[in-house]
């Protein structure tokens, strides 16, 4: 089996294993810009939904979530300590300058509706954020715009893993082809701390009620 078909497998185990859980965990770091991609996780989410161990739209729905509240948290930073904080601190985000430029030219450039557009576009759909807090954006539009957009993107990656189910050497031939090494052992060490959370059982005290 090749690396590709290993890492199929691997994460859509994980993945399966997390759940609805893992996939709102997942969709939070990535909205908050931490180099978790939607086009990797998403994917395997709807080859899941095609195997029946989840449900398509409450795959959407939480994934969505998810989304927003990433993004609310680069809003927030962007809003309460503005640019200066960003471009100090970014770098543990692999987040530098020249990508805060971009982004906010793009909020400059096409006004709010940026906002909704950016989720359609590469490291600009999770950087947006930033620009949209430093410039006092109201959250309302903000979470409005973000939540359309974030709906439609999870929709179709959701949809594209549902297709492909059948064939899930069409997922596999896309991870090779269009995402970085990297960026896929990355999210597989995200989804495996995830999932040994999600695992760990607290300690209880006492004696059981019902024994």
């Amino acid at each position: 089996m090749t690396l590709s078909g290993q890492i199929f497998n691997f994460v859509v185990n994980l993945i399966s294993s997390s759940g609805y859980a893992g996939i709102l965990a997942l969709m939070v770091l990535e909205g908050a810009t931490f180099p978790v991609p939607s086009e990797v996780i998403l994917p395997f989410a709807g080859y899941l939904v095609f195997q029946g161990q989840l449900n398509y739209w409450l795959v959407v729905v939480v994934a969505t979530l998810g989304g927003i509240i990433g993004a609310l948290i680069d809003y927030s930073i962007g809003f309460y300590l503005g640019r200066a904080a960003i471009l100090r601190y970014g770098r543990y985000i692999r987040l530098n300058e020249r990508h805060l430029k971009t982004s906010e030219r793009w909020f400059a450039k096409h006004g709010n509706i940026t906002v909704l557009l950016s989720k359609f576009v590469p490291l600009i759909r999770t950087l947006i954020g930033f620009p949209a807090g430093i410039s006092e954006m109201k959250i309302w539009k903000f979470v409005l715009y973000s939540g359309v957009g974030i709906f439609v993107w999870n929709a179709i990656l959701v949809y594209v893993g549902f297709l492909a189910g059948q064939n899930s050497s069409k997922i596999i031939a896309a991870l090779s082809s269009a995402f970085t090494l990297v960026e896929v052992l990355v999210a597989i060490l995200l989804v495996v701390g995830l999932l040994f959370w999600l695992r760990r059982k607290p300690i209880t005290q006492g004696k059981n009620p019902e024994a």
